[in-house]
């Protein structure tokens, strides 16, 4: 059976819009001038997924394959874990475009045994709590400044929207980057990797960042590979929506993304579409509406990821609003070493706790 892949009319005024959307709103303003079948009249079916397609529509096809992904979706035990997985995912982008630029000028060359040391081979980046006191320039630069520059091409935006107040997260990095023939054996999978052999690399099961899907209303995928690193595919921009399918008389409630092909590949814009907007090669994953919880992550955003992330192999930028100046975003070990003399704490210290046994145990 032959399907040939449906066609955007206008794919530069439909990119523009979608690298733009930020609010559950616009994204189903974008979805519904799409061909896309219903999620209820296409029944994925593992064994053979071409049955029921429709030729010439958008279909929702599970995330990772089979549809029983919810659990595996649903892990994250606070919604900062996932905003920091994706972060680290994007510096592993970098590294990841380094190494595979190594290979491809010296085949063979063994890889570095641990994220720092790729960093540190690829970048010239010492550990991140060692800069505040480094006494050497790197690269003829002063140690901060070349730093800066660096944090500045792995981005995560926080996007506050109106009537209603919705929030995005929007994570951009400017790294490998993929095809859109592998975007869906890749930055859409669950459980598969391909990092178990890159000791280099952060993450090894390849599913972390895939639970930012359960705390947002859609996520937008968009990734570009970079022009010298191809693997045999064009120059297209990939692209995709991920959201969460309930289906009609069933229990089996699922995480979806939209695919133009039973076998599961993703749409594309064509290379002169991204040129027209300017779309850089990397990945930028914007998730939509995302659910904090009770906190306003405005404030608490930065504390949480300076956090999670205690002292990341990279550095990167954190945005969160409009008006404001991007955080350059170290981690507290930064922080901690960065402390004048006199200052003996970095956040509000407690008091000595009091600890009584309980009846029976010993002093």
């Amino acid at each position: 059976m032959t399907i040939r892949f449906t066609e955007i009319p206008d794919p530069v005024r439909f990119l523009d819009k979608a690298s733009k959307a930020t609010s559950t709103k616009a994204v189903r303003d974008l979805l519904v001038t799409l061909p896309i079948v219903e999620e209820n009249e296409y029944a994925f079916d593992e064994s053979n997924p071409a049955r029921g397609w429709k030729e010439g529509f958008f279909h929702w096809y599970p995330v990772g394959g089979p549809r029983g992904n919810a659990g595996r979706i649903q892990l994250a035990g606070s919604p900062e874990n996932p905003i920091a997985e994706r972060t680290i995912n994007a510096m592993e982008a970098m590294i990841e475009l380094m190494r595979q630029r190594e290979l491809k000028a010296a085949p063979g060359v063994l890889a570095p045994q641990s994220p720092r040391e790729a960093v540190l081979r690829y970048f010239d980046l010492p550990s991140l709590d060692s800069l505040p006191r480094w006494p050497h320039p790197i690269r003829e630069r002063k140690p901060f400044e070349y730093a800066r520059d660096i944090a500045r091409r792995i981005r995560v935006r926080l996007v506050r929207e109106t009537r209603p107040v919705e929030y995005a997260v929007v994570i951009e990095d400017e790294g490998l980057g993929q095809e859109p023939v592998r975007l869906h054996s890749t930055l859409l999978s669950l459980g598969r990797s391909d990092k178990p052999d890159k000791p280099y690399l952060i993450g090894v099961f390849g599913q972390g960042g895939s639970s930012a899907y359960a705390a947002s209303d859609f996520s937008w995928m968009m990734s570009r590979r970079v022009p010298d690193l191809r693997e045999g595919g064009d120059d297209g921009l990939g692209w995709t929506v991920v959201k969460r399918v309930v289906p009609t008389g069933r229990r089996d409630v699922y995480w979806a993304y939209l695919a133009a092909h039973p076998d599961g590949r993703v749409p594309r814009f064509p290379p002169a579409a991204a040129d027209a907007v300017n779309h850089a090669y990397g990945t930028r994953i914007a998730h939509i509406n995302y659910n904090f919880g009770k906190t306003e992550p405005a404030r608490t955003l930065f504390q949480s990821l300076n956090h999670l992330l205690f002292n990341p192999v990279l550095p990167y930028e954190l945005y969160t609003g409009p008006d404001r100046r991007p955080d350059p975003m170290w981690g507290n070990a930064y922080r901690l070493s960065a402390l004048k003399e006199d200052v003996k704490a970095l956040d509000k210290p407690f008091g000595p706790q009091i600890v009584e046994k309980k009846h029976g145990e010993a002093a």
